[in-house]
């Protein structure tokens, strides 16, 4: 996992990351001001950004709310503790997680931890959404094959289907590569 480091003190960026590479991310890069940060996440993607808030003079968490809105990973952000539970529940509906200051090294790593999980299984969610999607567009385009054979072959819906199906099948090739055929011999 690819790693952003947001903190104005050295000592604090270098802390955080090597935290952060001791719960299992492999890249790490840091950045002292927001300009650079938002830099760095234009030309790259990051499973994870943790912003070190009062480094920004209150920026912070409008810092992290950019983070979390390009929706390319999971954002962390810390705060003074007596701050944590407001700015938690106001940046609850973006999906950020808030620590509050002082912060153990078990805390980062515990939601380095929760962002890794969320992270793997927001990929698998995508990936599900990828082959739905295709399994879609692959319907419709049988669907529109079956209609083509329907109205030049005089078909039925049925028979058309059947055929579709069974040249699938002797040519070893998807329904939807054989209504692609279809579609480029009847259609104009």
């Amino acid at each position: 996992m690819n790693a952003l480091i947001v903190a104005s003190n050295k000592q604090i960026s270098s802390a955080l990351a090597s935290a952060v590479r001791r719960s299992g991310a492999e890249n790490i890069a840091l950045a002292f001001d927001a300009v650079a940060a938002k830099r760095m996440a234009s030309e790259r993607s990051f499973g994870l950004t943790v912003v070190y808030s009062d480094s920004f003079s209150g920026s912070g968490v409008e810092l992290a709310r950019i983070f979390a809105a390009r929706g390319s990973g999971g954002v962390i952000i810390i705060v003074d503790g007596k701050d944590a539970d407001d700015i938690a529940r106001r940046l609850e509906d973006d999906g950020i997680i808030v620590l509050g200051k002082p912060l153990s090294h078990t805390e980062l790593f515990r939601a380095v931890k929760m962002v890794r999980a969320t992270n793997c299984r927001i990929a698998r969610l995508l990936e599900e959404k990828r082959d739905l999607l295709k399994k879609i567009d692959d319907m419709r385009l049988v669907t529109r094959a079956k209609l083509i054979l329907m109205q030049n072959m005089g078909f039925t819906e049925e028979q058309a289907h059947r055929h579709i199906e069974k040249r699938a099948m002797d040519l070893r090739r998807t329904r939807a590569e054989v209504a692609m055929d279809i579609l480029k011999t009847y259609e104009v």
